[in-house]
């Protein structure tokens, strides 16, 4: 079986997806308060998580545009069909 570029593109940004979704549930229930840095969580605290958090966002981001690159020709057909189908 054959991995693509489009098709590592795709799993690479599920995967990513799935990384910041859940990191930034856990630093939505994360405490609140003024020791609440010092909680630890499968061994990484508040600050590594939120970290982590941006890390894979600003990556997510980027692959995102590489993705979006990529499928420019798809892009434009979808958006040629869609906005001129609706005037």
């Amino acid at each position: 079986m054959k991995l693509t570029l489009r098709a590592a593109l795709f799993y690479l940004m599920v995967f990513l997806g799935i990384i910041t979704l859940m990191t930034g549930l856990i630093l939505y229930v994360w405490p609140r308060g003024p020791q609440s840095g010092k909680i630890e969580f499968l061994g990484l605290r508040k600050d590594d998580w939120r970290d982590f958090h941006m890390q894979t966002s600003i990556f997510l981001a980027f692959v995102l545009v590489i993705h979006l690159l990529e499928n420019r020709n798809c892009v434009k057909t979808y958006i040629k069909t869609t906005i001129g189908s609706s005037s």
